[in-house]
């Protein structure tokens, strides 16, 4: 499949200077909605959305859009992953809580699967105006440079990364938390997009979530992998975007996922 990655990348940027920055730390109250308890959406957000969904669309003709506030509508339309078309998958805002607080960080990420495989990928950081981009077998890039994650060979205690227990089960947070005690510092940035970006570029050695929505994890998933990085489920399994399957460690080398495995997961 072509991949047009120059006009891909304009179009998110375009998108999110229109749609995203003149909000940004500029809402105002009218403009934040709860889809559910917690759960914050901004007019952005659905703009955003929109819009992309539109441009890319045109790119290639005959994609598919799955879309975060489009799914939010209408469940069912997950059933697009299944689809033998190409499929775009759209987080318009990715930290959209940090956003309607004025802060970050956020990100706009974008994939593209076909025949349920993550075949392309971008995430973008509007205000640090950072560009990830990945494309199956071809490695990632940050800014147009490539990457690659190198391994990690200091101590447990100097292990830093992306550790959300949110959603874990009550019976798996006793083990999460001891473990994480053992590790460097941790943090639950509200924004996937921002980990990823940390685990790439060596700020994070690993990224550890439990719920796993494929607009927040696809994207990052492919960028970590291009950029040599260890991805797996809990079990060692694949992640696939079209998987129900819960849980997932990156890390920066295999030693480090296992590490990060024996720690924070029940055998």
């Amino acid at each position: 499949m072509n991949i047009d990655h120059d006009a891909v990348v304009a179009v998110i940027r375009d998108t999110a200077e229109q749609e995203i920055l003149p909000l940004w730390c500029n809402l105002q109250q009218h403009q934040i909605e709860f889809k559910s308890p917690g759960d914050v959406v901004t007019v952005a957000d659905r703009a955003c959305e929109d819009k992309l969904s539109k441009a890319l669309v045109n790119l290639l003709p005959g994609s598919l859009v799955l879309g975060e506030e489009s799914v939010h509508r209408n469940p069912s339309l997950m059933k697009t992953l299944e689809s033998e078309r190409p499929v775009w998958v759209i987080d318009p805002l990715d930290g959209t809580s940090n956003f309607a607080a004025g802060e970050g960080p956020i990100a706009v990420m974008v994939c593209l699967t076909y025949k349920q495989k993550t075949v392309a990928a971008w995430i973008y950081d509007p205000v640090q105006q950072t560009m990830l981009q990945a494309e199956l077998g071809a490695g990632c890039a940050l800014n147009g440079a490539k990457l690659a994650t190198v391994n990690f060979s200091g101590a447990t205690a100097d292990i830093n990364g992306a550790l959300s227990t949110k959603y874990l089960p009550e019976l798996m947070k006793p083990k999460a938390n001891t473990g994480a005690r053992s590790l460097g510092v941790t943090r639950a940035s509200g924004c996937a997009g921002f980990d990823y970006r940390a685990l790439v570029t060596g700020e994070y050695q690993f990224v550890f979530y439990y719920r796993t929505l494929v607009w927040d994890h696809a994207p990052g998933v492919l960028i970590a992998q291009e950029s040599g990085a260890c991805t797996g489920r809990l079990d060692g399994t694949p992640y696939l975007p079209a998987s129900n399957k819960l849980g997932l460690i990156c890390a920066s080398d295999k030693n480090i996922w296992g590490k990060i495995s024996n720690l924070l997961v029940e055998p």
